[in-house]
């Protein structure tokens, strides 16, 4: 997926949260990596590393991977694992929900999971959601027209570090027989 190179303007976000979260997990892996090292042996952490990882990975897929890139001409939605690029003139109206919505122009809703979500707690009118979705609809008011489709895809790094992590862990389970019940 390619997004808009030489655009003019570029407005992303993301929710710090998830990156406080990765931060925790990543930091806890490599306690327990060290721990492992330490009491046991290296090798001993080579077997345990992969599910550590895996858990770092899905915290980073869940929480701190998704974001919303507005460029002047298309509008950038990352979840976990899917990439989807709508140009402005296809976009039907960008709300703000639970989380914000882009509604298409063929009836689709894309939820973007990595822009501010509605808090409860907050007084209505101080939402950084709402500030977000404005933001956007003025990159929308000023896109010029375009042809395009829709792009949906995967991003394909996170599924690679994936398949990375499931071969490390088939590999230690292979080292350790497997999955050892009762």
């Amino acid at each position: 997926m390619s997004g808009s190179r030489d655009s003019e303007y570029r407005v992303s976000f993301r929710r710090p949260s998830g990156w406080v979260a990765f931060a925790c997990a990543a930091l806890l892996t490599v306690l327990l990596l060290g721990d492992a090292v330490l009491r046991g042996r290296p090798f001993d952490a080579l077997l345990v590393a992969p599910w550590l990882l895996a858990l770092c990975w899905g915290v980073y897929v869940l929480l701190a991977a998704p974001s919303v890139t507005a460029t002047d001409d298309l509008l950038r939605v990352r979840g976990g694992l899917r990439v989807v690029e709508i140009p402005w003139s296809r976009v039907r109206a960008i709300r703000m929900r639970w989380q914000l919505e882009i509604a298409l122009d063929d009836g689709t809703v894309v939820a973007a999971t990595g822009a501010a979500s509605r808090h409860l707690h907050i007084n209505r009118r101080e939402q950084p959601g709402d500030d977000q979705a404005a933001t956007l609809e003025l990159f929308r008011e000023r896109a010029r027209p375009s042809d395009l489709p829709v792009r949906r895809g995967w991003h394909i790094p996170t599924l690679l570090i994936l398949a990375g992590i499931a071969a490390w862990a088939a590999w230690s389970l292979s080292v350790t027989g497997g999955i050892v019940t009762g």
